[in-house]
């Protein structure tokens, strides 16, 4: 069974009053609630097997053909997923995550980012936030 995702960026000018008194309660062009949002899904027979708290996560790749690289970022927020013997795991910057929702009925995580700073996404399922990202990854 799939989970699906949803990673949300709170606008830190968004007005709850606002929007109630001059849209509904909704946003509007000049007082948006979310700057971004991603949305996909962990797919095969899987299950949140835990939520850890404070950890590191190492991103490794490679740059052009014969360049490998490997940074070890710590306080990582990690939601892990098992099944079919196999473990993922989506990740997030710890004070990047304002709040996160599990909805084990539904099969739905939803992961609310505060606004405070940027956020680097270099791959499906990784949120680091640009102080932390490797500086020889950028530009």
């Amino acid at each position: 069974m799939s989970f699906f995702v949803s990673v949300f960026l709170k606008s830190s000018s968004f007005s709850e009053a606002y929007a109630n008194e001059k849209h509904d309660g909704k946003d509007s062009p000049e007082n948006i609630r979310y700057e971004w949002e991603d949305e996909f899904k962990v797919v095969g027979d899987i299950v949140l097997k835990e939520v850890l708290r404070n950890q590191e996560f190492v991103l490794a790749g490679e740059m052009g053909e014969d360049e490998t690289f490997s940074f070890t970022i710590s306080d990582m927020m990690q939601f892990q997923f098992e099944g079919d013997g196999e473990i993922s795991s989506l990740v997030f910057s710890e004070r990047s995550v304002d709040e996160y929702v599990v909805d084990l009925e539904k099969n739905k995580l939803t992961v609310y980012l505060n606004d405070i700073e940027d956020v680097e996404n270099p791959v499906s399922g990784v949120y680091i936030a640009a102080a932390d990202f490797p500086k020889a990854l950028k530009g």
